[in-house]
């Protein structure tokens, strides 16, 4: 799917630049005219996650290969990053979903803002996968200051899924005790995503950071509204 390549295209550029970044005396590597590249090689950065040279490169170049949370977290270390940083790369590594592809595997967000599949399951799966984009391009925004990434997401109604919750969701579904729920959670992230800007306005990279990671109210806000949808499809079956 182009969402997965395009998180694994922005993880392997998030990588080179990290490694290019990384400081080889830190490690008690090296430093010589011969070294043709800044920062690390790939082959050290490899053998200090303790992977394959191949492996490694294959993620770097963007290939859709499974990578794990301890992989992650050994590449984290190896880079020193922050725990912005930390959460930004598990959200290009990781599809926090995993059922996301078992439940729908041929769904994919139409022009990234409508959400749409013949099943409320499916459609369950679609707005997770809003979600993802979301918080990735919160992250992305923070670390590269880019703000205006993020402007089209804080109206809670036309964020993708505030459009469906509001517009296309079939009408039997909107007088449910999983909608006022599931409306409440979507409402309560996107009051978390004000404040998160109005940190990065503030110019404060230390305060957005703070806000952003668990267990801040904004990390308890996107996993309420991860669990609130996620139980939709079975409690409307029963």
């Amino acid at each position: 799917m182009e969402h997965e390549a395009s998180h694994r295209r922005e993880l392997g550029i998030f990588l080179k630049r990290k490694r290019a970044a990384t400081d080889p005396g830190r490690f008690g590597l090296p430093v010589h005219r011969r070294r043709r590249v800044a920062g690390l090689r790939r082959e050290e950065i490899a053998l200090l996650a303790g992977i394959s040279v191949t492996w490694y490169t294959q993620i770097e170049s963007g290939a859709n290969v499974t990578i794990s949370p301890a992989l992650l977290s050994r590449l984290a270390g190896v880079f020193s990053l922050t725990p912005l940083e930390r959460a930004y790369l598990f959200t290009l590594g990781i599809d926090e979903m995993g059922v996301i592809n078992a439940v729908a595997p041929e769904l994919h967000l139409l022009s990234g803002s409508h959400i749409a599949a013949d099943t409320l399951e499916g459609e369950i799966a679609l707005v997770l996968r809003a979600h993802r984009t979301i918080k990735t391009q919160i992250y992305s925004t923070i670390l590269h200051g880019t703000l205006d990434a993020l402007l089209p997401h804080l109206d809670e109604e036309r964020c993708p899924i505030g459009i469906w919750l509001h517009d296309d969701l079939a009408c039997e579904q909107r007088h449910s005790r999983q909608y006022s729920l599931a409306a409440r959670a979507h409402g309560t992230f996107h009051r978390e995503i004000a404040r998160v800007v109005d940190a990065s306005l503030c110019g404060d990279v230390t305060v957005s950071e703070q806000l952003l990671v668990a267990p801040s109210r904004y990390a308890l806000a996107s996993l309420e509204l991860e669990r609130t949808f996620a139980d939709w499809p079975a409690i409307a079956a029963a």
